[in-house]
C-alpha cells in the first residue's frame, strides 16, 4: 500500500476508525495524541474527521552510537524507553547508552521549546480518556512505545495505536489495541510507503 502523502494516510486511518461503533459511541472521551513531527499532520486529519480533540506529543529516538538511524530506545518527556534486546545484541556499555540518552534528551527539549509543549497539561487532558496515538508510520517502534510509557502514567481508560504502516514483526503488546493499515515484511523506512514525504517543520 502506498499513500499519496500524510493527509491521504490520515484520511485512510479515519475511515478505519469510523468503522468502530464502540469508539464513536464514546467519542466525547476520545483524544487523539499526535506524535511530532510527521504524526502531527496525520493526527490533525484524523481528529478533524472524528471531530475529537487533538493533542501534540513529542517522542525522540535514542540512536545507536554505531548507527544513529537504529533506535536503541526513545525519550518522551520524563520517560525513557529502552530496547534492551537491541542494546544487549549490540553489546553497548552503560556509559555509552547514557551518553546517547543525554543526546536524545537535548534534542527532545529543543522540540518541546520549538513547539511550545510545556504549556500542555497532559495529566488533566489524558486522564481516564480513550487515547489514540497517531504517527505517520512505525519503523522500530521505539518512539510510539516511549509515548505509550508516558501516557500510561496519565491513567487513561484505553490506549489505541493508529498508524498507516509498520514492519510485519512489529510488537504491539504494550497497546490495548492497534490499527495498522499496512504491514510489510521488507520494511526499510516509513518514506518508502509515501509518494510525497516532506520534512514537517511547523504544525
Amino acid at each position: 500500500m502506498i499513500f499519496k502523502d500524510r493527509e491521504d494516510a490520515g484520511n485512510k486511518l479515519s475511515e478505519e476508525l469510523l468503522k468502530d461503533k464502540n469508539l464513536l459511541k464514546n467519542k466525547k472521551n476520545v483524544v487523539i495524541v499526535s506524535l511530532l513531527r510527521g504524526g502531527a499532520v496525520v493526527g490533525q486529519v484524523v481528529a478533524a474527521k472524528l471531530q475529537v480533540q487533538n493533542i501534540f506529543l513529542a517522542a525522540t529516538k535514542i540512536g545507536s552510537p554505531l548507527n544513529p538511524e537504529l533506535a536503541i530506545g526513545a525519550v518522551c518527556l520524563n520517560k525513557v524507553y529502552l530496547e534492551k534486546g537491541v542494546i544487549e545484541h549490540l553489546d553497548l556499555e552503560k556509559e555509552m547508552v547514557d551518553l546517547q540518552i543525554s543526546l536524545a534528551k537535548f534534542k527532545h527539549n529543543r522540540y518541546i521549546r520549538t513547539f511550545n509543549l510545556r504549556k500542555i497539561r497532559y495529566e488533566k487532558k489524558l486522564h481516564n480518556k480513550i487515547l489514540i496515538i497517531v504517527d505517520d508510520g512505525i519503523a522500530t517502534g521505539a518512539t510510539v512505545k516511549a509515548a505509550c510509557l508516558f501516557i500510561r502514567g496519565m491513567n487513561p481508560r484505553k490506549i489505541v495505536l493508529a498508524a498507516p504502516v509498520a514492519p510485519k514483526d512489529f510488537d504491539d503488546r504494550k497497546f490495548d489495541r492497534t490499527i495498522i493499515l499496512h504491514k510489510n515484511s521488507s520494511f526499510s523506512s516509513v518514506s518508502q510507503f509515501y509518494e510525497s514525504f516532506p520534512q514537517v517543520e511547523t504544525i
